[in-house]
């Protein structure tokens, strides 16, 4: 009868520590312990997104861009469920996506900079829906290839940065 209040007091001294010093707030995927969400890109030109995990759901969207961006919010076996920047979800089989970081670009028509400065010369011209690979970012922009031109851009001007 005594191991009961022990037992007792022991969990909530637990879970007082839970609720003082919370885990880690980043999420992990549970089959891949990979950081979720995180953005990802197809490989395919051609890739199914479906209503759920699985062959037997419903495709939704086909996805015709190779390195197309995508931002992985839910993971189960072998799927994977995603977000396009257009606000479209579904799932798509693992094998399709790549862990290569592109963007996309948002606005009609955007400056590629030399450098990561406001007031940095142009070196190109990008238009709405471009796709380039994503190189690395600061605090305000992204550095990108874009065919045969690199450069940097703002943040706010593309989704994947």
């Amino acid at each position: 009868m005594v191991k009961l209040p022990i037992i007792v007091v022991i969990l909530l001294f637990v879970f007082q520590i839970s609720i003082v010093y919370p885990q880690n707030s980043k999420k992990t995927g549970k089959v891949t312990g990979l950081e979720i969400p995180r953005f990802v890109s197809l490989k395919k030109s051609k890739s199914f997104l479906r209503r759920g995990p699985g062959k037997s759901y419903k495709v939704d969207w086909i996805l015709e861009k190779k390195n197309y961006p995508l931002k992985v919010i839910a993971e189960h076996e072998h799927w994977r469920q995603v977000i396009d920047f257009q606000g479209d979800e579904g799932w798509v089989y693992f094998r399709l996506l790549s862990g290569k970081r592109t963007i996309i670009i948002l606005k009609d028509e955007i400056f590629l900079r030399k450098n990561s400065k406001k007031n940095s010369h142009p070196v190109g011209i990008l238009k709405y829906g471009v796709i380039g690979e994503l190189i690395e970012t600061k605090e305000n922009s992204c550095n990108a290839r874009f065919q045969n031109l690199k450069g940097w851009i703002n943040k706010n001007d593309a989704w994947g940065c």
